[in-house]
């Protein structure tokens, strides 16, 4: 009986220790006025933008294009951010300025120019979030050494010589 509850206390002390051991990758994201940064973060620190793709191109291949395109899409929504803020102010200024008579009226080519570009920077923006998670979650199962249960009864098995991908 004491061996059991000596068992049982040993596990409950060493499970906690195992679990600090296996520091998955995570992400965090951060928003400012402009852009937003997605931060990858391996234990308590931040990693920068040369570890994250020497570890995402160590990896799988398609892990590496997911951090790609998820990279890609953020650079894209901190553009049209930018140039939608740019816009806008331009928009502000051309309106506060007299205009000539002669004139054609830009300012609303200009509203909706700007308010197209931050709808499409939030557009990017909001691509970027779920494919850096999948991205990370792919990287952090690729880290798992374990065994692979039922390995002959994939999804991707051929049943009836048709193969099932997705």
């Amino acid at each position: 009986m004491q061996v059991k509850i000596f068992r049982l206390v040993f596990f409950l002390l060493i499970l906690p220790m195992l679990a600090r051991a296996q520091n998955p990758l995570q992400i965090d994201v951060r928003s400012n006025f402009v852009s937003q940064k997605i931060d990858f973060i391996d234990g308590n620190r931040v990693l920068s933008k040369a570890d994250v793709n020497r570890l995402m191109s160590e990896s799988d291949p398609e892990t590496f294009e997911l951090y790609r395109r998820a990279m890609s899409n953020q650079q894209l929504g901190t553009i049209f951010s930018i140039a939608g803020l740019g816009a806008g102010l331009g928009t502000v200024i051309y309106g506060l300025t007299p205009q000539n008579a002669n004139a054609p009226n830009l300012f609303w080519p200009l509203l909706i120019g700007s308010i197209g570009m931050e709808i499409a920077s939030g557009v990017f923006r909001n691509k970027a979030i779920p494919l850096a998670e999948e991205a990370v979650d792919s990287y952090n199962f690729g880290l798992d050494q374990g065994p692979v249960y039922f390995e002959e009864r994939r999804i991707d098995s051929p049943i009836f010589s048709y193969v099932i991908r997705f």
